[in-house]
């Protein structure tokens, strides 16, 4: 049995909505970078805490290279997402999936 219009509209809107929040955790996410390349210290502000500097200077560009693949990888599903609704919505608009035996 086929979705009803209204059954579809919904599940296409909750498809766009989802993507749309995948999409601003993107550009959230992408705030992280910046701030943790800006903790980045030398041995001399370090001061009594020069164990750590090693360890910060590994960490810092490990962790701000993570950020920009989440918000690559954040983008990638809100733009998969808005082509299943778009190319989903099409076919349907198109009879695609009644021709097909779906319903």
């Amino acid at each position: 049995m086929s979705p009803t219009p209204e059954q579809l509209n919904v599940a296409l809107g909750s498809l766009r909505n989802d993507a749309r929040t995948w999409a601003n955790e993107a550009t959230q996410i992408a705030s992280v970078k910046p701030k943790v390349e800006a903790l980045t210290f030398n041995r001399i502000e370090a001061g009594l805490f020069q164990v750590i500097v090693g360890a910060n200077d590994e960490l810092v560009p490990k962790v701000a290279r993570l950020a920009e693949q989440a918000e690559t990888s954040f983008d990638q599903v809100a733009d998969t997402m808005i082509f299943c609704a778009d190319t989903y919505q099409a076919e349907d608009e198109a009879g695609k999936h009644r021709i097909d035996n779906l319903w």
